[in-house]
């Protein structure tokens, strides 16, 4: 919890989510990959 207050009678609470580095996502390079190439069209008429 970040913050609590009261407010126009209302509990206003400010919550924080602290995400451990375990559980945040990660990118993996794959050792020898070409580069992946963009392909492009044309509109269709």
């Amino acid at each position: 919890m970040k913050q609590a207050s009261f407010q126009d009678g209302l509990l206003i609470i400010d919550l924080v989510r602290e995400v451990p580095e375990a559980m945040k996502p990660r990118r993996i390079q794959i050792a020898g990959a070409p580069s992946p190439t963009q392909i492009e069209q044309k509109k269709a008429a």
